[in-house]
């Protein structure tokens, strides 16, 4: 046999073989239809690399949470329109609590627990004590959900779950129980959690690198629309509109964003009648607070505090917050900022 014949068959054979291989891979990328609460706990639990779980319109009222994680390129989906609604009535509970930590994961309308590269798509989660949570979770993705009717707050990333996002995203009725804890987004877990949420208990939470981007939040959030914990760094708060129509005031939360971590980018945000002040950084903790910049951001206050409220901010030394004055602030009865604007 010739020597160019045996290249070709070797050619042909090579071919064959990645061809069935990328055939089987594509065959294990289940989609898995579901059509009630039962079908979608099991699918939850069972979901491999790449599959995506399809929900039917229809209410799914149970206890909704998965630990098993896609991978970056196969992620896991989970897909449905708006009138694919999930809630949690009964205050059931995710079974899978860490060792050696006093939590309690119950009453969540969909729960990801140490769960990596989700995308979570189109439905709507509704009357939970909370909406979505995400513990030791990284690399997933919220997109086109809608969280409202919830007890306290909409969407929380916590306990080391870094790198998410959600995005085009309507959230909105929270804390119609805890008021004091109805925000609508929240990064991180405040200091007196750490002994729960830390890296390691007593430690901070370092959920850092999440982003919120291009979202509605409110009317009826009664907390923050956003509250950013001390402990966590380096995230984006860009393109969101807030409506604060319903705030309460409870537990100091009096500004549509309250940014108490560090290096955040709070950009382009537009937020319409707060309780007190629009944007809001605090130091809670010695070294947080501290780096975040605040551009194009329009603020339509209609209420006696400020645009930008920075308090503590000479507590942050060379690392100070910067507000820009391309920022936009009207109906703000204390004015503008009571930092000196840079830019």
């Amino acid at each position: 046999m010739s020597t160019t014949r045996l290249r070709r068959i070797a050619v042909l054979t090579a071919g064959l073989a990645l061809t069935t291989a990328a055939t089987a891979f594509a065959a294990e990328r289940a989609v898995i239809p579901v059509t009630n609460a039962e079908e979608l706990a099991r699918a939850l639990a069972q979901a491999q690399p790449g599959d995506t779980v399809e929900l039917a319109p229809g209410n799914y009222d149970g206890t909704f949470f998965t630990t098993a994680s896609g991978t970056g390129s196969a992620p896991i989906t989970l897909t449905g329109p708006a009138d694919a609604v999930l809630s949690n009535t009964q205050n059931g509970c995710d079974p899978n609590v860490p060792d050696g930590r006093d939590v309690s994961y119950c009453g969540y309308g969909l729960h990801l627990n140490g769960a990596d590269h989700w995308r979570l798509q189109g439905f709507t989660v509704e009357r939970s004590a909370k909406g979505i949570v995400l513990d030791r979770s990284n690399h997933n993705v919220i997109d086109g959900v809608e969280v409202r009717e919830i007890a306290d707050e909409g969407v929380h990333f916590r306990a080391a779950s870094s790198d998410n996002v959600i995005q085009n995203s309507y959230v909105h009725n929270t804390g119609t129980e805890q008021p004091q804890y109805g925000e609508g987004l929240y990064f991180g877990s405040a200091e007196s959690n750490w002994d729960k949420y830390g890296d390691t208990p007593g430690q901070p939470d370092r959920s850092d690198r999440n982003k919120a981007l291009d979202n509605r939040l409110g009317p009826d959030v009664r907390a923050e629309h956003v509250d950013i914990k001390e402990g966590t760094a380096d995230g984006e708060v860009l393109r969101n509109s807030f409506d604060g129509q319903g705030m309460t005031g409870q537990n100091s939360a009096e500004s549509w964003v309250s940014a108490k971590g560090n290096g955040y980018q709070i950009s382009a945000n537009r937020g319409v009648k707060s309780f007190e002040h629009g944007f809001k950084v605090i130091q809670r903790v010695d070294g947080w607070g501290c780096r975040n910049v605040f551009h194009d951001n329009h603020a339509d206050v209609q209420a006696a505090g400020y645009g930008f409220q920075l308090p503590h901010d000479e507590r942050c030394g060379a690392e100070r917050n910067e507000v820009y004055r391309d920022n936009t602030v009207v109906n703000a009865g204390s004015g503008f900022s009571d930092v000196e604007p840079i830019g």
